[in-house]
């Protein structure tokens, strides 16, 4: 039996080891391509440096042979003045545009924009002079060239060449280059050459490692490998760069590596628009660099395999050694013990779980529902459960009849165990702990206890009721004086009317005036009787509680309040945990922030701010809040806290705000809470308003307050 259990533990353990061994394998195998495809990123990356900086050489050089062209037009009409001469200078461009079979148009236009000399090279290759010359000094590049100083040159955008207002065909790439003509300090016009373009895209779309593609500031194609794609803002078809690079932004800002398609770009400054070159490595190189690392990966791996699966052996023995010697300790347990997942199955148990379900081996309970077992003792319910699972550990007393006269107790311990492995796993462990003869003791012991318990309480029931009298008796005296005001507006009100009434002078509107003097005073007793009811209430046991919470949910009361009257709240909360009065400090928070607002909406400046900043000092925390509504006078100040005292309307507060602020702060939460006026700055303005200051002590333990 013995060796049975070994082999079975040994080959699951070694299944498991095999299992995580390939994930972590899989892993490795994604991070090692991964890796692998940056250093191919990394180690083409000089090459793709070497052919966009060729480019660029092979684009700047062309233009610049144009310029010098030019340069050596305007050289010979300054030397010569040829400008006047124009047959010589007309003679002068032939001979020009013969030499170079990639110039296909070269004009002379003089200062008002019209065309002077114009030969062009057509689509066959004949050199011809049109007979119709036009005024260009509408043209973007006419208008551009006569700004320019001698010796500069306008470079136009790579596009396609445009005749009468239509794309010429077959396309014929084209760069303009033109220079003004200066003689005597006064532009004269300006020469501007047309070359065709093809021979400078072949030159630098050639490569054998890369594909090519030159992007407009449209982000459309230029150049594309497949022609169909290229020239696609002048062809105005949909290929736009975005749809095949995805990541076009991210490697114009060169923020990010393409590791996936291996995209390089450049921005080329050397025309009138500034435009893109693109390098893609091609799919032949790239694939053929992923399959060699792929091969060598898997070697590695079918290498490290190789060499483990003895280890792996040696330790899914050990680890089946562990599992028999865990069961054998839970056996040993002298107690019912078992452990079952979330759902209430049962994963292990003991054999003294066995026993006491009178059953003979595990496997009639491992995997079965622990709530649908029909036996005279249960330890399981479902509702417990939850509730360990909720709260971490649950110790309960369960009670049992197993005949009509003897009745046995077990102490349940149930325990929440979060598992990690591959997935998260929670599980729910219980022993249950034979108490029925403690629990008879205790029975005895609490009977006598209850008796004890039940003098001392009726005597301290006595003492808080004559506490409670007292101070009740204090409050009573400050109810009448808050009521006598409102009482007197109902008698006047109501005795007025009746007058009115028998006199037959009762007026609608000012039957309707008097009763709504009556609601209001009855609506202002009833809000007073809150306040005191709300005062009376017994405060709660101490809770720990955090600071940015307590002012978070007081701002969320407030907030529509606060945001309609366009009072601003900043904050600047050292957040810290408190053992202390959660809700009474929340309305501390509260009264203090209404009465902020109410003095800030007497402002008339649209600037109307409330700040709120804590921090701590020692073993204390200094919790201030504060306005800028001018400050409180000393007349007031004096009367501050003093209950029933207001400086609003009579519906509009009680008076007992800060008075019960200060009663909790100092009588219940043994803390502080002061004022004072101060002076302050706030982006760079002066202000000036009051604060106000509680200081909590965070060691000391004060008295819960019944």
């Amino acid at each position: 039996m013995l060796k049975n259990n070994y082999f079975k533990h040994v080959l699951t353990s070694m299944a498991g080891i095999l299992i995580i061994g390939a994930i972590i394998s899989y892993f490795l195998y994604l991070f090692l391509i991964s890796y692998q495809k940056e250093e191919i990123y990394k180690k083409n990356l000089q090459f793709a440096n070497y052919e966009i900086k060729e480019n660029k050489s092979t684009i700047q050089k062309t233009i610049q042979r144009y310029k010098n062209t030019l340069s050596a037009l305007v050289e010979s009409i300054q030397e010569q003045n040829q400008n006047k001469d124009i047959k010589s200078l007309k003679k002068q461009m032939d001979i020009l545009i013969k030499a170079n079979h990639s110039i296909f148009q070269i004009r002379y236009i003089n200062r008002t924009g019209q065309e002077i000399i114009r030969i062009d090279r057509n689509i066959n290759n004949k050199i011809i002079e049109p007979k119709r010359l036009q005024n260009k000094s509408n043209r973007y590049y006419f208008q551009k060239t006569k700004n320019l100083n001698h010796n500069e040159f306008y470079i136009s955008n790579l596009d396609l060449n445009i005749e009468n207002k239509k794309i010429e065909k077959p396309f014929r790439p084209t760069i303009r280059v033109s220079t003004p003509i200066i003689l005597k300090k006064r532009f004269e016009g300006i020469f501007i050459i047309n070359f065709n373009a093809q021979v400078l895209i072949d030159k630098i779309t050639k490569s054998k490692l890369f594909d090519i593609y030159y992007m407009d500031k449209e982000k459309r194609f230029l150049i594309h490998p497949n022609s169909h794609k290229s020239w696609s803002t002048q062809l105005s078809t949909n290929y736009k760069v975005e749809d095949e690079i995805k990541n076009i932004d991210s490697l114009i800002k060169k923020n990010t590596l393409d590791l996936e398609n291996n995209y390089y770009v450049e921005k080329i400054n050397l025309t009138d628009h500034n435009f893109f070159i693109i390098l893609s490595i091609k799919k032949k190189f790239y694939n053929a660099s992923i399959k060699e690392t792929k091969k060598d990966i898997l070697s590695l791996f079918f290498l490290v395999a190789l060499i483990g699966f003895p280890f792996t052996l040696i330790i899914a023995y050990i680890q089946s050694r562990h599992v028999i010697l865990l069961d054998y300790i839970v056996n040993s347990i002298p107690h019912p013990f078992f452990i079952k997942d979330n759902n209430g199955k049962f994963i292990i148990v003991n054999q003294e779980m066995l026993n006491l379900y009178n059953l003979k081996r595990k496997e009639q309970l491992i995997g079965k529902d622990s709530y649908n077992i029909l036996n005279p003792i249960s330890l399981n319910s479902k509702d417990k459960d939850e509730l360990a699972l909720e709260k971490g550990k649950l110790k309960t007393i369960e009670k049992f009849y197993i005949d009509t006269e003897k009745k046995y107790y077990f102490e349940m311990i149930r325990v929440k165990i979060p598992f990690y492995n591959i997935f998260k796993r929670t599980y729910l462990l219980c022993i249950a702990i034979d108490i029925t003869e403690i629990q008879e003791l205790n029975t005895q012991l609490n009977k006598k206890v209850e008796e004890e318990v039940n003098s001392r309480i009726k005597t301290e029931q006595i003492l808080a009721q004559q506490s409670k009298m007292a101070l009740m008796g204090e409050m009573i005296g400050n109810i009448a004086h808050q009521w006598r005001q409102p009482l007197s507006n109902i008698t006047t009100a109501s005795t007025g009317m009746k007058i009115q009434k028998e006199m037959h002078i009762l007026k609608d509107d000012e039957l309707i005036n008097g009763l709504t003097q009556i609601n209001n005073s009855a609506q202002y007793l009833s809000k007073t009787i809150d306040d005191f009811r709300n005062f009376f209430k017994p405060y709660k046991v101490k809770t720990n509680f955090t600071l940015e919470f307590i002012i978070n949910k007081a701002l969320k009361l407030v907030s529509a309040q606060f945001t309609n009257k366009s009072i601003q709240i900043v904050k600047e909360i050292e957040d810290t945990t408190i053992l202390n009065l959660e809700n009474e400090f929340t309305q501390v928070i509260l009264n203090i922030l209404n009465n902020a607002r109410d003095e800030l909406l007497k402002l008339e400046s649209n600037e109307k701010f409330i700040f709120i900043n804590s921090k701590k000092d020692k073993d204390s925390v200094i919790i201030q809040i504060k306005d800028n509504a001018g400050g409180i006078s000393k007349e007031i100040e004096e009367k501050l806290y003093d209950a029933y005292f207001t400086t609003k309307d009579e519906d509009k507060g009680t008076g007992i705000g800060l008075y019960m602020s200060k009663q909790i702060i100092e009588k219940h939460m043994g803390g502080t809470l002061s004022h004072k006026n101060e002076t302050f700055i706030y982006k760079d303005k002066e202000y000036k308003g009051v604060v106000f200051t509680i200081k909590l002590n965070l060691n000391e333990k004060l008295e819960n307050t019944k």
